[in-house]
């Protein structure tokens, strides 16, 4: 019964990271869309903000095999994108530039609610096919080793241990992380 109830919640919890990636996706769009509208050459791009709630420091037990090159770098980048995130769908289309700003390796992680969501969004935007991609279905294992639920974010790995996580809104944002994260380059 114990066992149940358990796994119960855990499908409840899952649904709704899921759903807060969705909301972040909306709100994050409704923000680029006011500070940057398209076409506009010289346009402000907003800073990438800190995730207050990501748990920096943690290198997780279990990797992908797909992040292998990120768990074994000096410093690498993951890019999180939510399925259902419409910046995300955005930013991966290249449509606010490209991602490689950010200093090699660069790893992709999808967070999408089942392996069909996430196979889709790949399909849509294949620049994420450029490099290592990972599908988080229910971003489980974002949640569970970084407490990392916001999409579109870019988390900073040293060594293979969460060093900084920061939220963004465009491509081009990604030049303005602090200095160290994009160390390497």
């Amino acid at each position: 019964m114990v066992e149940i109830v358990l796994g119960v919640a855990v499908f409840v919890l899952a649904i709704a990271v899921v759903g807060l990636f969705a909301m972040m996706g909306e709100l994050s769009s409704k923000v680029s869309d006011r500070a940057a509208p398209s076409g506009l050459e010289h346009a402000v791009v907003p800073h990438p903000h800190p995730v207050p709630e990501a748990k920096l420091g943690v290198e997780p037990a279990e990797w992908p095999d797909e992040l292998a090159a990120v768990r074994d770098a000096e410093r690498a980048h993951v890019v999180v994108f939510g399925s259902t995130c419409l910046t995300c769908g955005h930013i991966a289309s290249g449509e606010t530039g490209p991602l490689d700003v950010l200093a090699p390796p660069l790893a992709i992680v999808v967070a999408c609610p089942g392996e069909d969501d996430g196979i889709e969004f790949v399909t849509r935007h294949p620049m994420v096919t450029a490099y290592p991609v990972v599908l988080d279905v229910g971003a489980v294992w974002l949640t569970r080793n970084f407490e990392m639920g916001t999409s579109p974010g870019v988390m900073v790995f040293a060594n293979g241990r969460l060093e900084s996580a920061h939220t963004f809104t465009s491509a081009a944002a990604l030049k303005l992380l602090p200095a160290d994260a994009h160390a390497g380059r």
